[in-house]
């Protein structure tokens, strides 16, 4: 048995799809968005009766407990969480409240269950700040905003739980993922919503010696992220860190121009400055994740382009 908290988000869904198609049976805990999308998507699986929903606060390590100890699951992916590095400085309280007690719920009801199960942390390449890339393990975290200090609280909370009490509990740190059923904060879908309505799209860089740069990141498909949390999942130890990302930075207007392009409709670019906690370039080493797992990303950026705006039409012709 796994146990998925945050499996109605983006990468939580996918993920709850990917165990269930490679059969095994899965909890899924967390609390459904309002259109309850991701939900209806996991109940219409060909294996969901191989899945169990538990919709509950998953910082209340009551609930968390409970569950863990009706499931006696092997391996916890804990992904739930309040996503937005943007949104969160203008509400420290609710990501740092939520985004810590979920985690501290997780790995003291594990402390507390036997057999003891493996916890794998979906952290953020966020904690890294302005390091200069390309991203390292070992850099010293550098998190700028309350949502990258949240992801680093929680990584402290694991080494804490592994240091004092012995859990597993590896780390990943997502770059930049994007795909299907993405949130509505993640540029593919801010651009091919205000491509498809007609209206400009807006492109985020800095002025560098008067010249506009545009922002650059390291998109990964969600895909691709999945599967190499399922490695950490099977190979991780400790409380050892992995980058999932692909492994080289894009240009933000670029993929706006792709988007564009697949969907066949033009508007106008704006050119807007990041705020000052944004870093204008980041992307990762991912090394360690191919020498320690042998995982690799599959899917380049203009695939990624293409399979989103394809499944984003279907979507809109849909509804």
């Amino acid at each position: 048995m796994i146990i998925v908290t945050g499996a109605f988000g983006f990468i939580g869904s996918h993920l709850v799809e990917r165990l269930l198609d490679s059969g095994e049976e899965v909890v899924a805990l967390g609390t459904a968005p309002p259109k309850e999308d991701n939900l209806q998507v996991l109940l219409r699986h060909p294996k969901a009766s191989k899945m169990r929903v538990v919709r509950a606060d998953v910082t209340s390590l009551d609930v968390v407990r409970t569950v863990m100890r009706g499931a006696e699951p092997t391996v916890v992916y804990h992904l739930a969480a309040i996503a937005s590095h943007r949104l969160s400085r203008g509400d420290p309280y609710l990501y740092l409240h939520n985004n810590y007690n979920s985690v501290l719920a997780v790995l003291e009801a594990v402390r507390q269950t036997e057999p003891t199960p493996k916890v794998v942390f979906a952290s953020s390449s966020s904690v890294y700040g302005d390091n200069e890339p390309p991203l390292r393990e070992e850099m010293t975290p550098r998190p700028k905003g309350p949502y990258a200090f949240s992801k680093l609280l929680g990584e402290q909370l694991c080494v804490h739980y592994h240091n004092e009490y012995g859990l597993e509990c590896p780390i990943v740190r997502y770059f930049n993922v994007v795909g299907e059923r993405c949130r509505g904060n993640i540029v593919f879908r801010v651009f091919a919503e205000r491509i498809v309505r007609g209206e400009p799209i807006e492109v985020y860089g800095r002025t560098v010696d008067g010249v506009f740069r545009p922002a650059e990141r390291d998109f990964t498909y969600v895909s691709d992220a999945i599967e190499g949390t399922m490695l950490v999942g099977e190979r991780g130890e400790g409380c050892e860190v992995f980058n999932i990302g692909a492994g080289r930075s894009v240009s933000v207007l670029r993929v706006a121009e792709l988007m564009m392009e697949r969907l066949s409709k033009r508007v106008e670019v704006v050119f807007k400055e990041l705020q000052p906690h944004e870093t204008l370039v980041s992307y990762s080493s991912n090394a360690k994740a191919r020498e320690r797992l042998g995982w690799s990303p599959k899917v380049e950026l203009e695939e990624m382009v293409e399979r989103y705006a394809r499944w984003f039409v279907e979507q809109t012709l849909r509804t």
